[in-house]
């Protein structure tokens, strides 16, 4: 069975595909059971054919583990027009450092807005760390923004808004300014709740508000982080296609809280105004903010900033059992190789696969692979997918701990030991599965499968990594100078 890539790009960086025929050694007791598989290496272009290669979905940066996508104002407004067409639940958060800050603590955060369909960057301190570890966000995109930009387009398009949050006048003076200025806009209901902890809140009364109205926006001023907890805790039964937490936007909009001038806003110092504004309420949570960034974004940048890169070409080794793709990644993980590995990545997540990724020949994750992998798990996580990261080399592994995502990925220091908890997943499931009242016994035979086929996997990854060894040599367990270190507890 052999893995084929469907790049647009094909055409001009093709794959090139072999079957391998080296024989196991004789001293592995799975010897005779595995069956050596057409496999796919991919041989990344040059730089200067990385730009042509670029496809139209937005690359996502990771900083302080938090995933931004690199949209315009215009890119956000219509990827938020393109989700309500096709329906669903699809949460939008726009996030400043004082998400990153909350995030730090609160892994559930985390975890939520890792999740989210759409993550842009609220202040310029995100867009200058950006810069500095090479994959510069294009555009601040700020929820008192957006939010107008979305009247606009529900005019336009004859969508519904709902206003949940903020006190009743702002929520209300809110709604006039904006359906005086998009004449014909249609705020379908309006609900300020009392202000209560996220756990004692009459969660039922305002969804069925919400309900009632049936909107096509749903923009929750509640304040970060219980805004994003409130959606994640309800997205299945928001019936909502597209739900924003626009934290103090209302207020602004409504006319009680006035913005900076515009030359403080491009250079940053938005937050020094409001400040100034309120500094009882603002000046210890800003300060905090600022001492959290100086304390944390250094790390990642070093760590980011001292990965050797690999100046000869990077590269790709495609296999795969009967529900694992393993990918092999050598040299850099960027340019082209990060634009081929998320073709594979969606092919394998879209056959319902696990990802197993062997790094142990990766020099460099630039911010947006660390991007990538973290929306490559949300997609998997769903459908009870896997992914792994495996045979990480220290500096790697030091880069996730600066970056905050060492507890997020699935890491283990063997491929080998990767496929086991794949397969040991996979037979619980099935287990489960067969138990449950009115079931018939699923077959465990692909996972078996996957078992046996496991040792021969090992060899052609190492085979992979090192493209100058054409055949297997050493004692069981070394395969071409490739040592694993098994662990299946």
């Amino acid at each position: 069975m052999s893995f084929r890539c469907t790049s647009r790009s094909r055409s001009k960086y093709p794959l090139k595909t072999s079957t391998r025929s080296t024989s196991l050694p004789n001293s592995c007791p799975l010897s005779r059971a595995v069956t050596l598989m057409p496999v796919a290496v991919y041989t990344a272009p040059p730089e200067n054919g990385i730009r042509e290669m670029q496809n139209t979905t937005f690359n996502t940066v990771a900083v302080l583990g938090v995933p931004f996508h690199n949209v315009t104002m215009d890119d956000a407004v219509s990827f938020i027009d393109r989700k309500i067409e096709e329906g669903g639940f699809h949460q939008v958060a726009t996030a400043n450092v004082d998400f990153l800050m909350h995030a730090i603590r609160d892994r559930e955060l985390q975890e939520i807005l890792c999740s989210c369909s759409l993550v842009v960057p609220d202040g310029m301190p995100i867009l200058w760390a950006s810069k500095l570890l090479g994959s510069r966000l294009r555009q601040r995109v700020c929820g008192v923004d957006l939010v107008p930009r979305l009247a606009e387009l529900a005019v336009r398009r004859n969508y519904r808004i709902f206003l949940l949050g903020a006190s009743e006048s702002v929520s209300q003076r809110a709604s006039e300014k904006l359906k005086q200025k998009y004449p014909g806009l249609q705020i379908c209901g309006r609900y300020s709740p009392p202000v209560r902890p996220l756990q004692q809140m009459n969660h039922d009364e305002i969804l069925q508000k919400i309900e009632t109205a049936n909107p096509d926006i749903l923009l929750v001023a509640f304040g970060n982080p219980k805004q994003e907890k409130w959606l994640s805790m309800h997205r299945d039964r928001l019936k909502v296609p597209v739900c924003i937490g626009v934290g103090g936007s209302l207020d602004f909009i409504a006319g009680s809280v006035a913005r900076a001038p515009k030359w403080m806003q491009r250079g940053g110092l938005e937050w020094l105004y409001r400040m100034l504004q309120e500094p009882k309420r603002l000046a210890q949570r800003y300060i905090g903010d600022a001492l959290g960034l100086a304390a944390h974004m250094p790390q990642q940048l070093v760590t980011h900033a001292m990965q050797p890169r690999q100046v000869t070409r990077s590269g790709i080794f495609a296999d795969r059992t009967e529900n694992t793709m393993v990918v092999s990644i050598y040299g850099d993980f960027a340019g082209g190789t990060l634009t081929e590995f998320s073709t594979i990545a969606r092919d394998a997540v879209f056959s319902g696969m696990n990802l197993v990724l062997n790094l142990s020949q990766t020099t460099y994750l630039s911010a947006d692979a660390l991007g990538e992998l973290i929306h490559l798990r949300s997609t998997l996580l769903p459908g009870q997918q896997q992914l792994w990261l495996a045979e990480m080399r220290p500096h790697l592994l030091r880069l996730l701990q600066a970056a905050r995502l060492n507890t997020y990925f699935m890491t283990t220091s063997s491929v080998r030991d990767a496929l086991y908890r794949t397969a040991r997943a996979e037979q619980r499931m099935l287990a489960h599965a067969a138990a449950l009242p009115g079931h018939e016994c699923v077959a465990q035979s692909g996972v078996q499968v996957r078992v046996e086929l496991l040792q021969g996997i090992c060899q052609r990854v190492a085979a992979a990594s090192h493209p100058s060894h054409d055949g297997f040599t050493g004692p069981t367990g070394t395969v071409g100078g490739y040592t694993f270190n098994t662990s299946v507890g």
